[in-house]
């Protein structure tokens, strides 16, 4: 059960928000007047070559790569409403003779090609998100004057669904990941707390990142973000613009972030809502996001104390009282049809999908209660939801691209003391994470990224956003990703959910006004709709 970031439907930057908006008003905030943003020669769309001197251990070590195969414009086919292309890429950058291969893009035209500027391309999250599948929802949020001035440009990563897939399991295998829920018996326990239940979880993971080596050990050395990140600045040639206009959302903000390391004389604006910090370690990725996924449950327990909450545990709303139906789970599963059954997997599984948006948190009360009364149903569905959405191998690729991403190192032992670290200011969420890295622990591939400060020196401004209260992608990432760009500009969202373009008419407003005209937010913006 491994978080770290995304703006996709499943996980650390999963989109509700997609579903809660009537309007798509903009937002009266004020940006400072005639500060501009964007990047040099932004108005042409001549296609540029892409620089071949970049590692893929680290984004800022500069060592030679062999020439890459040349890029060709993408030729876009009709695909429902929007148009669909591939651009092919190096499997291995570092031996592109190994061969390419493809990356399925969509497309939805500029609505007024008159003032089109070219393409904004958007990464919504993940890792494991399938942006294909997404466009259509994120059209559904993107203001009117971005679409008319933008051809807007969604892609599978490397690794994800049309593009490459990572697989580790036939369609009709019951094996799967302590990452994952399977048809054919329960999750393993997430925060195992006896030595058989932690030998049960890492025993379970080696044979998951076995059957992944043997299923697809040629793609998983080469599907981590840095790679996705080069393979970015080829969809941009392929697009025929000079320079990038990209939107990240959660792990997406990952993506741009590395992206605009080894390329930042490539962009022309770029916005990073709901940031990751690639500067931090593992140890403190886990301790820092369980923290913030506790302080947003402590803030749903105080709102289901109120008449409105359909779970009512002795003693009130609480965290103990969570722990103990989750224990309760333990010790017997909860039936929830057709011969299935709840426990601790499947209730921490409801728990993540619940807390992203406060608009879930009836859903979230009502599965606890509907538990603690003995039908575990409404918490399958919700967590069936969590782990399936995004994209059709959605788990296998989210743990083969954390696991280049993310670094993790002590073995059980070591997971065992973050464990007991992270457990001190997070009881519910600490113990979670760390366990969660126990399959990165026993990956079969080193990882390919090493954790650095981002400075992107000679990049134009880039626009950075936090909310405050973001469950997934702490604030503080933002405010550490914007203080150590060279040019970081941080925009605060006062608001409980994650990616604040969802949710605030401010912070679409700002964005578009910088997006289009490379007018930038006033310093210290803060944006309290």
């Amino acid at each position: 059960m491994r978080l770290v970031g995304g703006g996709r439907g499943r996980r650390p930057g999963r989109a509700v928000g997609l579903v809660l908006f009537s309007a798509l008003m903009l937002g009266a905030c004020a940006p400072a007047a005639g500060r501009s943003g964007l990047g040099s020669g932004a108005s042409s769309t001549t296609s540029s070559k892409s620089v071949a001197t970049t590692t893929t251990a680290s984004t800022t070590t500069t060592t030679t790569l062999p020439p890459e195969p040349p890029v060709a414009p993408v030729q876009w086919t009709p695909c429902g409403a929007l148009l669909c292309g591939t651009v092919a890429v190096p499997l291995d950058y570092a031996q592109p003779q190994q061969g390419t291969i493809q990356i399925a893009l969509a497309m939805h035209r500029a609505t007024d090609p008159s003032q089109r500027i070219g393409s904004l391309v958007i990464d919504p999250g993940g890792p494991g998100g399938s942006g294909v599948n997404d466009l259509p929802a994120e059209l559904s949020v993107l203001t009117p004057g971005l679409q008319a001035h933008f051809d807007i440009v969604e892609f599978d990563p490397r690794g994800v669904e049309r593009s490459s897939p990572v697989l580790c399991s036939a369609p009709s295998s019951g094996s799967t990941s302590s990452q994952s829920s399977s048809d054919s018996g329960p999750l393993p326990d997430p925060v195992p707390s006896t030595p058989a239940a932690q030998l049960a979880l890492i025993t379970n993971d080696e044979e998951y990142a076995a059957q992944c080596k043997a299923m697809s050990g040629k793609l998983l050395p080469v599907v981590g973000t840095v790679d996705t990140a080069r393979d970015l600045d080829r969809i941009r040639q392929a697009l025929g613009d000079a320079q990038l206009t990209y939107f990240g959302h959660s792990y997406g903000t990952l993506i741009g972030a590395i992206y605009a390391q080894m390329f930042p004389t490539h962009v022309r604006a770029m916005v990073l809502d709901g940031a990751i910090d690639p500067a931090m370690s593992t140890e403190e990725m886990v301790v820092e996001q369980s923290e913030s996924f506790e302080s947003v449950l402590d803030d749903f327990f105080s709102w289901c104390a109120s008449p409105g909450c359909a779970w009512r545990p002795a003693g009130g709303p609480s965290a103990a009282a969570l722990l103990a139906l989750i224990d309760q789970s333990r010790q017997q599963r909860i039936p929830a049809g057709a011969g299935r059954s709840t426990g601790p997997g499947e209730l921490y599984y409801a728990l993540l999908d619940g807390l992203y948006a406060r608009s879930d948190w009836p859903t979230l009360a009502n599965a606890l209660a509907a538990a603690a009364a003995g039908n575990g149903a409404p918490v399958l569905g919700m967590e069936t939801s969590y782990t399936t959405s995004g994209g059709t191998n959605a788990v296998d690729a989210e743990t083969a691209i954390d696991c280049l991403d993310h670094p993790v190192s002590g073995g059980v032992s070591g997971l065992r003391a973050l464990a007991a670290q992270a457990a001190a200011q997070a009881p519910v969420f600490g113990p979670l994470l760390a366990w969660g890295e126990s399959t990165c622990a026993v990956w079969p591939v080193a990882s390919t990224r090493t954790p650095e400060a981002t400075t992107a020196v000679g990049s134009p401004p880039i626009v950075v956003v936090g909310a405050t209260k973001d469950p997934a992608t702490p604030y503080v990432w933002a405010q550490r990703l914007a203080a150590e760009l060279q040019h970081g500009e941080l925009v605060t969202w006062q608001g409980e959910n994650h990616v604040a373009y969802y949710y605030s008419a401010c912070v679409r407003s700002l964005d578009q006004g910088y997006f289009v005209s490379g007018t930038l937010p006033a310093p210290g913006t803060v944006c309290t709709d």
